[in-house]
């Protein structure tokens, strides 16, 4: 396992939640889900995400940034994320998702950074309050 703060699941339906944001995910396959607290737990110093859902079976990773409006420090937080866990998710698909309160418009820093995770071959989503992945 990648740290000792994570909780296998394999829930129908996979919620975290902070400040109003929610980030869901439907299991309905019920595949088992490593579920990682990273901010605070996995990484303690500098830039990281929230939380991280490993599914193993699918080769697959979700970095997960729940935020209020600041686009531009969830990216730095997501791509320090990958780059800390890049030893463990060398060969899975990575996807990146930021649950903000409001979407703000993108400036030039945060379209380099989205390139930057791109040019990775990584996916990024990015909502208002809720987001909902279907597996």
């Amino acid at each position: 396992m990648i740290s000792e703060y994570n909780e296998l699941r394999k829930d129908k339906i996979i919620r975290v939640e902070e400040n109003k944001k929610k980030f869901i995910i439907n299991n309905k396959d019920l595949l088992l889900i490593n579920h990682v607290k990273v901010d605070g737990y996995l990484i303690t110093t500098g830039n990281r995400c929230d939380h991280l859902f490993e599914i193993i079976s699918l080769k697959k990773v979700f970095y997960v940034e729940l935020k209020g409006s600041d686009i531009k420090h969830a990216l730095e937080q997501l791509l320090d994320t990958i780059i800390f866990c890049e030893k463990f998710h060398a060969n899975f698909n990575k996807d990146c998702f930021i649950v903000c309160s409001r979407v703000p418009k993108e400036t030039p820093r945060t379209q380099v950074l989205k390139v930057n995770l791109s040019k990775k071959g990584i996916k990024l989503k990015v909502s208002s309050n809720e987001l909902v992945v279907n597996l």
